[in-house]
């Protein structure tokens, strides 16, 4: 068996928070996988240290495996790193035991310091092939295949990966591809008939968590298994799973001598109240949170603000988009006054989705409209999109809309330490019918669609959408019981 822990465009990141992955997860990674960019911050140029080498010495056969991504530095200029553990794959293909790992750096498309042509490429695998030749290929690539996980949207919704990457892995046929360059598919991967494509890639926010995968192939390199992580629980405790605590907050408690959930008490509330920030708002809801935690049960801390539901029979909303969010071709309601759903599914002709759903908003207008975004995100995306069809009066009906998702962050708690839709409803005892599907997925299903033509299945999509609705009924049944 062996074991590999693979990151990529870990921009922002804490590289500290590698070092602690590596000395806590189990079993101990084989190797180290970095699928490229911001590679300069793995060598400090102050205090000389290489942390790509000090990571690698954490693993098992202390080696950490790396291509440059397009924002990095070539190798001529760019930092280099101890020749012992690390091997730039890009020049030299790594074998392991019965594996090679062959390496593609830089992008084909966009800017960026490292860039080749779909040529460069090709020339540059066929080159790599040699090494495959009594060994199975792993290859580790900056940017993904062409139509696998690829769809970018800092120039327009496009494919940015590299066609020559996607030939050459349908025609050497790896059992694993591992790629970056493309964020919003970070912590993704696609099956393809011969193997699969893992992206890593993460965001580059400043608070945003750094994604990592475990990835298992057994004996023989034909089967394997893999699993995808994120930073935010690297702190030893459960705490980042209340609402409203992050890492800073953390570090405070922690100054506190608390270090774990059940220490959150109304004892300890003068001291909690004292943290920059803090009151005795967010004391109140680290204190439920806390116990929805310990009584496994999901509960509601102030009713009132809840009210709009239990005195109305509301509508239920929800709506899909691109990518990019600004087309919208699927949306799902519930009406409580008729115990009836419906949806409005149009994937090619928004204004008349959108004239369709305003004439039936027009009878429902004494309806409050209920949707679960926790940003405010399908009223101001409808605004929008009625707004850009010339439907300017229908936007009045949006004055009704309230998003529970916002609500729920800061009444409604229980054992999860997340408010998205489906985990608040799953804790309720809702069953998504293909729990492989999510959001992500169907906005990107209809994505390919509007840039490559590429029918997804309707059916599928849609049955999502409606599940969604009926998730969000799961929520409103348990506030208004």
């Amino acid at each position: 068996m062996t074991h590999i822990l693979a990151v990529s465009d870990w921009r922002s990141q804490p590289i500290d928070d590698l070092y602690t992955i590596l000395e806590t997860v189990e079993p101990t990674p084989d190797l180290l996988l970095y699928a490229g960019d911001d590679l300069s911050r793995f060598k400090n140029a102050d205090t000389d240290t290489d942390h790509l080498a000090e990571l690698a010495r954490l693993t098992k056969h202390q080696q950490s495996l790396y291509v440059r991504g397009n924002d990095d530095f070539p190798a001529s200029t760019g930092p280099q790193f101890d020749a012992e553990f690390t091997t730039d794959l890009h020049r030299t293909p790594y074998t392991y035991e019965d594996l090679v790992f062959i390496g593609q750096e830089g992008s084909t498309q966009g800017p960026g310091r490292i860039t080749y042509t779909e040529d460069d490429v090709q020339r540059h695998l066929s080159e790599q092939r040699t090494a495959c030749e009594d060994k199975t290929p792993f290859l580790v690539t900056h940017t993904p295949p062409f139509g696998v996980l690829d769809i970018g949207k800092r120039f327009g919704q496009q494919h940015i990966g590299s066609k020559a990457v996607r030939s050459f892995i349908d025609d050497i046929q790896p059992p694993v591809t591992v790629c970056g360059h493309c964020h919003q598919f970070g912590g993704r991967a696609e099956t393809l008939e011969y193997g699969t494509v893992i992206n890593i890639a993460s965001h580059d926010g400043v608070d945003d968590p750094g994604r990592y995968a475990l990835i298992t192939i057994d004996a023989s390199n034909e089967s394997i298994e893999y699993e995808f992580y994120d930073t935010r629980h690297l702190l030893g405790s459960r705490l980042t799973d209340l609402v409203q605590v992050g890492r800073n907050r953390v570090e405070q408690f922690s100054e506190l001598g608390i270090t774990s959930p059940d220490e959150i008490t109304e004892e300890r509330r003068a001291e909690l109240e004292a943290l920059p920030g803090a009151s005795s708002w967010h004391v109140d809801r680290w204190i439920a949170h806390r116990q929805a935690f310990e009584n496994d049960e999901v509960v509601i801390l102030n009713k009132s603000a809840f009210d709009d539901l239990h005195d109305t029979e509301p509508l239920l909303l929800d709506i899909e988009t691109d990518l990019q969010q600004d087309r919208i071709w699927l949306v799902g309601t519930y009406s409580y006054q008729n115990d009836a759903y419906r949806q409005f599914f149009d994937p090619d002709d928004e204004s008349a989705l959108l004239q369709e759903l305003s004439e039936y908003l027009d009878n429902h207008g004494s309806e409050p409209i209920i949707y679960y975004g926790g940003n405010y995100f399908d009223e101001q995306c409808l605004s929008r999109r009625f707004d850009e069809h010339g439907i300017t009066e229908r936007i009045d009906h949006l004055e009704r809309a309230h998003d529970l998702g916002i609500t729920a962050q800061q009444e409604l708690f229980g054992p999860f330490n997340r408010h998205k839709l489906d985990v608040v409803a799953s804790a309720l005892g809702f069953e998504y019918q293909d729990p492989t599907v999510d959001g992500f997925v169907v906005g990107s299903k209809y994505t390919r669609y509007l840039i490559d033509g590429e029918e997804p299945d309707w059916d599928r999509l849609k049955q999502y959408n409606i599940d969604d609705v009926t998730a969000l009924r799961t929520i409103v049944d348990h506030i208004r019981s």
